[in-house]
């Protein structure tokens, strides 16, 4: 069920997307679960991660009329103090363009079971508006 799907944010405003997750089958066993979030420098870095979001809020419904499937819906956030402190320049980008940074999305059943919902690049422009 894992998805690839790149995130963006901007390090001038929360990020508090909403990500929808489309799959094919019955209903997960989502009662008591927890999903959480983590963004790292690369895939496997060591250490502490750069964000963790954990207990991200979801909801799990059928998808609507004339889709086939469920959707996951996904609600995590993370605040401008978190986002302004990843490091920046470490992939060398131009004035102005984006870092990037890998992130994965797994979630955790009440049985202890889990299943990575989402991975890829989580991508983080300086912004334009000064708060």
């Amino acid at each position: 069920m894992t998805a690839s799907l790149d995130l963006s944010a901007s390090r001038n405003v929360v990020w508090a997307p909403t990500i929808e997750l489309n799959y094919e089958g019955g209903r997960l066993p989502v009662d008591g679960a927890n999903v959480r979030l983590q963004v790292r420098l690369y895939p496997g870095a060591p250490g502490n991660p750069l964000a963790s979001v954990a207990n991200i809020p979801f909801l799990e419904s059928a998808a609507p009329e004339g889709l086939s499937g469920r959707i996951l819906s996904l609600y995590p956030q993370l605040p401008v103090t978190t986002l302004k402190a990843f490091p920046t320049g470490l992939n060398n980008p131009e004035a102005g363009e984006a870092d990037r940074y890998a992130y994965d999305a797994v979630i955790t059943y009440a049985d202890g079971l889990q299943d990575k919902l989402a991975l890829g690049s989580f991508i983080l422009e300086p912004g334009v508006v000064n708060p």
